[in-house]
């Protein structure tokens, strides 16, 4: 990872304090977006950080997962004042006969790790979903039962359901928990 490149952004959706970037190559290779899924602390209460990751495995991953995909978005939360990418969010297993699709995020860069940021980052590709891709069921699940009622209190999601012991996380099975909202009309 180089860390004196001077890396250039593309915004595809722009907020007040975050604007939700196009990642690209250039990012997977000289970010430190790799790095954030090696902190146990930011990894805690995800499927993540069960393997080392490195930039070569990020590239794969951007290549693989990213860069052609049709049923999944993945951009970059970039903080907008300081210019620096702080997270990613996407919309996963996106399904456009059925109008839904799955949420995932987090704010890897410690030094943001704010709930407005995330907040905001979720609204923006809510919107995104909902009014451009025309999508009417946005769900999710988490390790953390805390992050599933900062989605219903914060997001107007409602909680759909727990299963039981179904990860293996930490040394112990963990339950996820799962949350979904419904949206009838534009953002």
């Amino acid at each position: 990872m180089c860390q004196n490149l001077k890396l250039t952004y593309d915004v595809f959706l722009s907020g007040l304090d975050v604007n939700l970037i196009v990642l690209t190559q250039e990012i997977a290779e000289n970010s430190s977006w790799y790095s954030w899924f090696n902190e146990a602390e930011t990894t805690n209460t995800m499927q993540k950080g069960y393997f080392p990751n490195t930039p070569q495995k990020q590239l794969i991953y951007f290549r693989d997962h990213i860069e052609n995909s049709e049923t999944k978005i993945q951009l970059g939360i970039l903080h907008k004042l300081d210019n620096v990418l702080i997270g990613v969010i996407s919309l996963n297993n996106i399904d456009y006969l059925n109008k839904k699709c799955e949420v995932a995020g987090l704010i890897g860069n410690r030094r943001y790790k704010a709930i407005k940021y995330f907040l905001e980052a979720n609204k923006l590709i809510f919107k995104h979903a909902v009014n451009t891709l025309g999508l009417h069921r946005i769900y999710g699940g988490s390790l953390s039962k805390e992050v599933s009622i900062y989605y219903e209190r914060m997001l107007e999601f409602q909680q759909e359901g727990v299963h039981r012991q179904e990860v293996f996380k930490n040394g112990e099975f963990n339950d996820v928990y799962y949350f979904a909202r419904i949206f009838d009309g534009p953002l």
